[in-house]
């Protein structure tokens, strides 16, 4: 059936996929997309992460060279900090920027 204006709309399809059937995807696995991964992770969701680098990080290596503005403290995702925890990883206390090849290994 149309869908334009006024017109009745069908309301037949029954196969339609509900959100729990469908994957959450993530674009980038720099640090905001492992950010909000860390995020769904939290909700009980599980995130399908895409990157185009070989690696989580890769587009980071590339300007590991350049200091960062911010410290650790104010870049660090309080809920990426609590899914590594139980890794062993400490966010690093230093009050002074530190540059981009501190954030991926």
């Amino acid at each position: 059936m149309s869908k334009q204006r006024g017109s009745p709309v069908d309301r037949s399809i029954t196969s339609v996929p509900t959100t729990d059937q469908l994957p959450v995807v993530v674009v980038g696995a720099g640090p905001i997309g492992l950010a909000a991964a860390a995020h769904l992770i939290e909700r009980g969701l599980e995130p399908l992460v895409l990157k185009a680098g070989p690696s989580a990080g890769a587009a980071v290596r590339d300007w590991s060279h350049v200091r960062l503005f911010s410290p650790w403290g104010e870049v660090v995702d309080p809920a990426a900090e609590k899914l590594l925890a139980p890794t062993g990883w400490v966010r690093p206390d230093s009050p002074t920027p530190s540059r981009a090849s501190t954030w991926s290994a």
